[in-house]
């Protein structure tokens, strides 16, 4: 098994099965052991700062040659047991200096590497460290600031190989002093490490036990980052290409759609009074292929308006789903009433309000409100329309699938939350010393297309048109060479379409 495949599987992450639900939380395996959570990257990390310091700027080998010094320094004594940057602070001065000159020695190039530290005026034992290593010679402040970068580039990842490798000199001192002790079976190869035992378990170990010894509480973790992001500046980290719509439509294509559409409602209307069945299910087609034609001629498909669109599909489809399975002309009325009553209070908090939405038509409001009955005669429901959810009506209508792929994550984008806000207006910022926090991007970065998926939702809805009133056969597909009309045979179709009520050749592209 290939390096690459053995860090995929070790840094694989637990699935949702693995999840334990409690209430309307869903908790992955760790969050259900009892435990305090503690940071690498934020708070731990930066306790083991020399010697990310070194193993990011010298051989690997040599760094753990440097590692394995520092462990035959503390064997034995387990007041020096404690190796991180605070720890280090806490020993006695003789013990400290001592081990501040083996490092400073342990290397040629370990002096100019472990100089960094001393540009943190906050560094617990800050004169100790200033006393062995000297103050940064001016002319190299570049350099030193590159030993630093990169140490901290190669150990942000608290499973990568060099943070494993910082972690596992803390275990390797912590059994060396007696603090910690553990069977020989498991204890042999983390003294021994790398060199003994499969690393697919070994490394895991180390990183289990490390985390089981968290540092005393101490201000030098923020400390550091805080001089770090003061003292350099954000790079925000240009954006990956995003995946481009695989699938090309016209809005000459989903006109025609709408068009042939309208003729089967024609052909299937057999009365002029409200059949909510009937409505309901045309209505539904036409809606998604109004909002599948606005993402075509805007071309917003990569846009968060894309997502709105695509969660306005996907809803759309589970209801008229479920209203099929369900078929019961009392639920069929239940929708529409819904939808009434949802119409009237509008109208009526817009006609009582004295800063009224602009995109209001009060006017219009009323009219659809009274349209099927008078207003007087029409309840409000506040709540869901069958009291239910569109989880649970997507479990019913037998298409929790589609549930489970598409609403989710565009409901963040109709909600606002931060998963809508991360992905379309933040930037990774490329400087590691800054943790590569996010940052407010000005750029408008696209996103990955939604028109593919939208196509996919409308085909189903004309689907489920089809099996409650068939002969439709009606598709949206792929147009990669479309037809070109002329300018003049354009607006004649049109010409011929708003002054004609027989549009079945224009339909049918003339054949």
């Amino acid at each position: 098994m290939s390096e690459s495949k053995k860090d995929k599987e070790e840094n694989r992450s637990s699935n949702i099965s693995k999840h334990k639900r409690e209430g309307s939380v869903l908790k992955p395996p760790i969050r259900q052991m009892p435990m305090t959570p503690s940071s690498w990257k934020d708070d731990r990390m930066p306790q083991m700062l020399w010697a990310v310091l070194l193993i990011a700027n010298l051989t690997r080998e040599e760094a753990l040659d440097i590692f394995r010094k520092v462990g035959a320094f503390v064997m034995g004594h387990e007041a020096l047991s404690d190796v991180t940057i605070s720890g280090i602070a806490s020993w006695p001065k003789a013990d400290r200096v001592a081990l501040l000159n083996l490092l400073h020695d342990s290397h040629p190039h370990a002096k100019s590497i472990l100089q960094t530290l001393v540009l943190f005026p906050r560094l617990p034992a800050y004169k100790d460290w200033e006393e062995v290593f000297g103050n940064v010679m001016a002319g190299t402040e570049a350099q030193v600031a590159d030993f630093l970068t990169k140490g901290v580039l190669v150990t942000l990842d608290h499973q990568s190989q060099e943070a494993t490798d910082c972690r596992w000199v803390k275990v390797f001192c912590l059994i060396l002093t007696g603090k910690f002790s553990m069977p020989r079976s498991m204890g042999s190869p983390i003294v021994n490490y790398p060199n003994e035992g499969d690393m697919r378990e070994v490394r895991p170990s180390i990183r289990a036990s490390e985390i089981s010894f968290p540092a005393e509480a101490s201000e030098w973790p923020e400390d550091f980052w805080k001089a770090c992001l003061q003292t350099t500046l954000c790079a925000p980290m240009p954006r990956e290409e995003q995946r481009r719509d695989k699938i090309k439509i016209t809005n000459t294509q989903v006109n025609r759609a709408r068009h042939l559409l309208l003729l089967h409602f024609l052909k299937t209307d057999n009365s002029s009074a409200i059949d909510a069945k009937h409505d309901t299910i045309f209505g539904t087609g036409f809606y998604v292929l109004r909002l599948l034609d606005e993402m075509v001629v805007t071309n917003l498909s990569r846009g968060a308006v894309g997502r709105l669109t695509l969660r306005s599909c996907v809803e759309s489809f589970i209801t008229l789903a479920y209203l099929i399975k369900k078929d019961d002309s009392n639920i069929w009325n239940e929708f529409r009433n819904y939808g009434i009553g949802q119409m009237k209070l509008s109208y009526l908090k817009a006609r009582d309000s004295n800063d009224k939405p602009a995109f209001i038509d009060e006017k219009f409001l009323k009219q659809i409100a009274n349209e099927d009955r008078w207003e007087e005669f029409s309840d409000i429901e506040l709540g869901h329309w069958t009291s239910s959810t569109l989880r649970k009506l997507s479990e019913e209508a037998g298409c929790k699938d589609i549930y489970d792929a598409y609403y989710d994550w565009t409901s963040t984008f109709s909600h606002g939350s931060w998963g809508a806000i991360r992905e379309s207006s933040f930037a990774i910022c490329a400087n590691p010393l800054h943790r590569l926090h996010p940052i407010p991007s000005v750029s408008v970065y696209t996103l990955p297309g939604v028109l593919e998926d939208i196509v996919k939702i409308t085909n189903l809805v004309l689907q489920l048109i089809e099996s409650q009133y068939p002969n439709l056969s009606l598709q949206i597909v792929h147009e990669p060479n479309p037809e070109k009309r002329s300018f003049l045979k354009e607006l004649y179709s049109r010409w011929r379409y708003k002054s004609s009520y027989k549009f079945l050749k224009f339909i049918t592209g003339g054949k």
